[in-house]
């Protein structure tokens, strides 16, 4: 993990890649991680919801 973080640094300070761009990625990460966790939950809630209804036809 710390060479990864050094050979970023290293590379920015060359001026290969610029510190916007490095924000720009570790932004869509985030944004990537938000979305999937809330698809999880989306997909977790209508699973219930099909599971409940299916066993309140059973019961009636």
């Amino acid at each position: 993990m710390e060479a990864g973080l050094n050979i970023l640094d290293s590379a920015i300070g060359f001026g290969l890649v610029s510190v916007a761009a490095v924000a720009a990625a570790f932004g869509k990460f985030l944004l990537g991680g938000f979305l999937a966790v809330l698809a999880l939950g989306v997909f977790v809630r209508l699973t219930r919801r099909t599971k409940s209804k299916a066993a309140a036809r059973k019961i009636s």
